[in-house]
């Protein structure tokens, strides 16, 4: 009994089924094709950079509104509109051909994705350009950029941070952006305070290299590391608290201990300097301390510089009372530097010239020759800004800058900031070519900086001055420029 109930239970069904058909109505599903984008596209893009791509979009059934947009480089999110117009932070291909990149297009009435794949190169835009090392209200550091090679370009701030995303920010008192291009080409910032008082990048992605602290130092140091100053060619050294401290590229980069070991014995000056074809072998500075010029070499160890040897000035002129303020270089053998005499209120200009010789067993013999160019009375104190370059000096007090002769007496009016007062400068020269032969000055009126671009041959100001929070203590031009 119970089977013939089942059988009747599932004809039933059937039938039902059967007289059902047809009372579905089933619509074509409106998809979307992405075009103007193909899989094998590589498009190009320099790092900070804006890239603009606009596909279009083929509806199989009639265009849809309700849509969403994600794009995607290297699976990071840099755009979610339709047309992607997007500055590119992206870190640049240095070890990659290319980085993966998508679209993906969403259709929100029925939640189905699109995707188009494609392929993006970031190639770096600090190749070319004014780097502007500042220092926040909180004494943080903050590495910009502005390129030089095209006109209209962003001024692009945080470069380490976006670079190194995990890696925190700079240390605190910036004091240095420099670049070091003739062996292990680097670019770096230097603080006095900070996990990283030094931070060596790689000048193309400006990824961290290596960085330096006290723990770092080889050699044995428990004083303080605050340094102010570097300079690097092969060797180099790095100026901190009245001591200089040696640096060995060879030996992994290494910093060693300062020189001399007897603590007090000299108080070196915020600068040093070498002709760059012997760096191993010599370099000058000013002692404070005891008031002279010194010539600093290895002594029984290679790159210890534990032999240091006064230098006279020419025609036995006393140098007595005088402290080092600035320096500058004029070409590999020629520097110029300032000296002033708190108690007499006077500034001594020199020129220290070093070059080297070889004897017939290759013995190498140091030439150097301190010779003082002039001397200036109400012109220069404690707190000018002074800058070198071929031949002249830029003196900053307050908001007016000053050019003078190395050899002169007479100063020249140069320029009077419309904002603030002088903080630091730099120049960019070299030959005739457009963008070359420029004065950037940069000022500060208590809360934010201002950069001037002055004409060196016209003493016009080109463009409107750049302008960032907080005081600008150093600049750094590199490269190439085209305007």
């Amino acid at each position: 009994m119970k089977t013939w109930i089942y059988f009747l239970l599932l004809f039933t069904l059937v039938e039902g089924c059967i007289e059902d058909n047809g009372n579905y109505k089933y619509s074509a599903l409106n998809t979307i094709e992405i075009t103007g984008i193909t899989a094998d596209t590589t498009f190009r893009v320099d790092q900070f950079d804006t890239l603009r791509l606009d596909p279009a979009l083929r509806f199989s059934a009639g265009e849809l509104t309700d849509l969403s947009y994600e794009w995607k480089i290297n699976h990071e999110v840099v755009s979610t509109e339709r047309v992607l117009n997007a500055e590119i932070p992206i870190t640049p291909s240095a070890s990659l051909t290319y980085y993966l990149a998508s679209l993906g297009v969403t259709d929100n009435a029925t939640g189905l994705k699109y995707y188009k794949n494609f392929r993006v190169i970031v190639t770096t835009s600090v190749t070319n350009g004014l780097f502007v090392l500042s220092e926040q209200a909180d004494e943080t550091a903050k590495l910009s950029f502005q390129r030089r090679d095209k006109p209209n370009a962003l001024f692009v701030h945080d470069l380490f941070e976006n670079a190194n995303p995990t890696s925190g920010a700079l240390g605190k008192k910036p004091r240095q952006v420099y670049y070091q291009g003739a062996w292990d080409k680097q670019l770096g910032v230097v603080c006095e305070e900070g996990e990283r008082v030094i931070s060596q990048l790689n000048p193309a992605t400006l990824e961290l290299i290596r960085y330096y602290s006290k723990e770092t130092i080889r050699g044995g140091y428990n004083g303080i590391f605050a340094p102010g100053y570097l300079v690097f060619y092969m060797g180099g050294m790095v100026a901190s608290e009245g001591k200089l401290f040696s640096y060995d590229f060879r030996s992994n980069g290494s910093i060693f201990r300062p020189i001399p070991l007897q603590e007090g014995t000299y108080e070196f000056a915020n600068w040093v300097d070498t002709n760059e074809a012997i760096d191993y072998y010599a370099w000058v500075s000013y002692d404070n301390k005891g008031e002279q010029f010194v010539l600093l070499e290895p002594g029984n160890i290679a790159l210890v510089y534990d032999k240091i040897s006064p230098i006279p000035v020419a025609n036995n002129l006393s140098t007595t009372g005088q402290r080092f303020l600035a320096a500058g270089t004029y070409d590999y053998q020629l520097k110029a530097v300032i000296l002033y005499n708190s108690a007499e209120q006077k500034a001594y200009l020199y020129s220290v010239y070093i070059n080297y010789d070889f004897d017939a067993e290759w013995n190498i013999f140091i030439n150097k020759t301190v010779t003082r160019l002039s001397e200036q009375t109400n012109l220069i104190n404690e707190q000018s800004v002074c800058f070198y370059n071929a031949e002249y000096w830029y003196i900053a007090n307050g908001s007016t800058v000053k050019r003078l002769h190395e050899k002169s007496t007479i100063p020249n009016d140069w320029f009077t900031a419309p904002k603030g007062n002088v903080t630091t400068m730099i120049t960019k020269t070299g030959s005739s070519a457009a963008g070359t032969n420029r004065l950037f000055i940069a000022t500060y009126d208590g809360a934010k900086s201002y950069i001037y671009e002055i004409d060196l041959v016209t003493k016009q100001q080109l463009n409107e001055p750049l302008e960032i929070d907080g005081k600008v203590v150093s600049l750094l031009a590199k490269g190439t420029w085209s305007y």
